[in-house]
């Protein structure tokens, strides 16, 4: 009986196919096609990266083995969970020139008294920020004044960096014409220690989507995010763009642009890892992906003087990857959602949909 249905159900899907006009075809193939040609553009990329890398080498200058002082910016707010992990993984660093400076940011739980230790022992700054309400990127320009080093780093207070990162962040700032570095990050596990499908899903999307991305902008320097979780810049560079603004909630984004802006490049640090963690649940998982979005569009409008001016000459390539994050994330997002929609509208068999697009991408990804 169990073999007569498979059968029934082919027969079925078959006729179906079979029913398909070449428009509706051409509808459902377009849903992947983008992905297809992006990630076969990716793996061609990232072979010349290696040929590149082969015969040409970074030359790390004289200040990776002078030792720059780094600070390393830490902005918590109601980290009580993770802070004393965080504090410790930074402790743990194997790079002796450095300061751990961690900003309370309107923290409502024990957070400032978990970290108070460390302070009045001396391994960290434990500064508090009062007044107004909290915000990441004004936490990190609170905790900067307190800044002595040659080096800014910033990461979170949910996040757990490599033992060598510090190090390869003075190596890869010594480098020409580089501003700032943007690190591996992974995710280590949900919020609060939970593992799930959801989860699960989001660590491969660090490590397929994020990671690959980077390293293909890497080859053609585009990269316009150093992520909150693991970025660094020269502290004169920070001086001369004031830092993160606070007009947008991916103040992350807009401080790459403003970088970008003033000349150099972006380096991507690929064999050092920082692990922080993810939304655990749906909702948590669409609050923070609306966010991300909606703080792409406020800092792409802000500076849409890199596509609409005529006057200042900014580097092709950089323009190339605003425009093709614009493509991607803004265009492509609402393309897919009304594709998506359309696609529900002309099938009335969902299971036949759904089997033939996970035949299509079973097929390109053998």
């Amino acid at each position: 009986m169990h073999l007569l249905d498979i059968g029934s159900f082919f027969a079925a899907f078959v006729s179906w196919l079979h029913s398909l006009t070449p428009w509706q075809i051409a509808g459902i193939l377009s849903f992947m096609m983008v992905d297809v040609a992006r990630n076969v553009g990716k793996t061609i990329s990232l072979s010349v990266f290696k040929i590149k890398c082969h015969f040409r080498p970074l030359r790390f200058g004289t200040a990776s083995t002078a030792n720059p002082k780094i600070s390393l910016l830490i902005a918590a707010h109601n980290e009580s969970a993770s802070i004393t992990k965080t504090i410790k993984s930074a402790l743990e660093s194997t790079y002796w020139n450095k300061e751990i400076i961690i900003i309370d940011d309107h923290s409502t739980d024990d957070t400032y008294q978990q970290a108070l230790p460390y302070s009045e022992r001396g391994l960290i700054k434990l500064v508090k920020r009062a007044g107004g309400k909290g915000s990441r990127a004004a936490a990190i320009n609170y905790g900067s004044n307190f800044a002595t080093g040659d080096i800014l780093m910033m990461t979170d207070a949910d996040t757990l960096l490599d033992r060598s990162a510090l190090s390869e962040v003075a190596k890869y700032l010594s480098l020409p014409n580089v501003l700032g570095i943007l690190g591996n990050v992974r995710i280590l596990s949900g919020d609060k220690g939970v593992t799930n499908l959801l989860t699960r899903c989001q660590s491969y999307e660090y490590l397929v989507s994020f990671e690959l991305g980077r390293r293909v902008r890497t080859l053609l320097n585009v990269l316009v995010i150093i992520p909150g979780a693991f970025g660094a810049l020269r502290t004169a560079s920070a001086k001369k763009i004031a830092l993160y603004d606070i007009d947008t909630v991916t103040e992350d984004f807009d401080l790459t642009l403003k970088l970008f802006k003033i000349g150099g490049k972006i380096e991507f640090v690929p064999d050092v890892i920082a692990y922080t963690y993810c939304p655990s649940n749906w909702k948590a998982w669409i609050r923070q992906r609306v966010r991300w979005s909606h703080g792409q569009v406020v800092t792409l409008l802000k500076h849409r003087d890199i596509i609409t001016t005529r006057n200042v000459k900014y580097d092709l390539w950089f323009v190339f990857g605003v425009f093709d994050m614009i493509f991607m994330d803004i265009i492509l997002l609402f393309a897919r959602t009304i594709s998506m929609i359309w696609i529900l509208f002309i099938s009335h068999n969902l299971l036949n949909l759904f089997s033939y697009l996970y035949f299509l991408y079973t097929l390109y990804l053998n």
